[in-house]
């Protein structure tokens, strides 16, 4: 017998273990993180309408009780911040996203980590606070938890951290049942064809595989962007190596302001930035940062793909001197596609039927859990 002869059965045997290798990573995967992707997805589908939950569930905290001709300065509103709470460090000052809307001040405070303060527009009154860090019954807690959780699992940092890996690992779930479930030639009609009328065992692995190959592709991006969002500066790496990206915007930072040194006020940071507001586009707020020594205003463009603006202007504290302007939609291809993920990721980009889909794919995860399991309980007893 030839080497030749004698490696053909060999190869073949390799080729028939392969997939039953990837049916058994495929189950075991399903059902340990299972549980892990229906949760990311539920969450994920309300957060795709966060701001209308939560303004439906905190009116008071949204609106402002009085109308005027314009909002009160961003001095003005970090001032009644820190009346109210008097060892407050502001964060951020944000404007009302809408006319009639409140101002939103973040802050971090004795017992109070992630602050948050709603001030009526146009008079500075305190609207209502949270921390949105915190557990709670009450409906202003809600949205954030699902946003925490979503985020980082209430784990802070190595949270974040986890759910990147979380998210690749689904990816790779979900690309294994895509190469299993996609159908021998092109016999696509097969494939989609979901039969009630027959076994259980085959009811639920039509319902499996075939929403499965329809839903597949969206799934997927959302896990990957998930990727990104949880683990951006090895994303940016990767697409550094086959895009060109602009310069590490992390970077770009001052020697942090010591405790009686000057600064530029927050007033004084939104007129640096003012010229800045060409071709529609408006000041979605400015937040601060005197560990490293800069203001960072956001401009939200008249076509940005972000809600709360991809435009942002860093700012010496001590100078008032315009560090940098990065603005990604009008940089390189690397830093376009990178400014597309978290609002692909989060259905900001595409208008209220992707934002629907997007829903929609964020509920199917426990279709497959549950249709996974089922499948799995009545093929044994078979």
């Amino acid at each position: 017998m030839s080497l030749t002869a004698a490696a053909t059965p060999v190869s073949a045997q390799r080729r028939i273990s392969f997939k039953p290798a990837l049916v058994w990573l495929h189950r075991w995967a399903g059902l340990t993180l299972g549980l892990l992707f229906v949760l990311m997805g539920l969450s994920g589908a309300l957060l795709v309408f966060e701001h209308d939950i939560d303004a439906a569930l905190n009116p008071h905290l949204f609106h402002s009780a009085t109308a005027c001709a314009a909002p009160l300065g961003v001095d003005a509103a970090a001032q009644a911040v820190q009346a109210q709470w008097t060892k407050a460090k502001v964060g951020g000052v944000f404007l009302p996203r809408h006319e009639g809307g409140s101002l939103r001040v973040t802050f971090k405070a004795p017992g109070m980590e992630t602050g948050e303060a709603m001030l009526d527009a146009c008079t500075g009154a305190l609207l209502g606070s949270r921390d949105r860090s915190a557990i709670g019954l009450g409906a202003q807690y809600w949205m954030p938890m699902v946003q925490t959780w979503h985020l980082n699992m209430f784990q802070g940092k190595s949270g974040r951290l986890a759910q990147g890996y979380i998210g690749a690992a689904i990816a790779l779930l979900l690309a294994v049942g895509l190469y299993l479930a996609w159908p021998l030639k092109r016999q696509w009609r097969r494939a989609l064809r979901i039969k009630l009328n027959q076994s259980a065992y085959r009811s639920h692995y039509d319902l499996h595989r075939s929403i499965g190959l329809l839903a597949a592709l969206p799934l997927l991006l959302l896990a990957l962007t998930g990727f990104y969002n949880g683990l951006p500066e090895v994303v940016g790496g990767m697409v550094a190596r086959i895009a060109d990206v602009g310069a590490e915007r992390r970077s770009i930072a001052r020697p942090a302001l010591k405790k009686d040194e000057s600064a530029i006020s927050w007033g004084e940071a939104q007129a640096i930035a003012a010229p800045y507001l060409q071709g529609g586009a408006t000041m979605a707020g400015i937040s601060r940062q005197p560990d490293k020594g800069l203001y960072i205003a956001r401009l939200v463009r008249a076509d940005d793909w972000q809600r709360t603006g991809t435009l942002r202007i860093y700012i010496d504290m001590r100078s008032g001197k315009v560090l940098e302007a990065i603005d990604p939609l009008s940089g390189k291809a690397g830093d376009r596609f990178l400014a597309a993920l978290f609002p692909l990721h989060s259905g900001q980009l595409g208008g209220t039927a992707v934002k629907w889909l997007l829903a929609l794919a964020g509920l199917l995860p426990a279709l497959f859990f549950i249709t996974g399991i089922t499948t799995w309980r009545l093929r044994r007893k078979k």
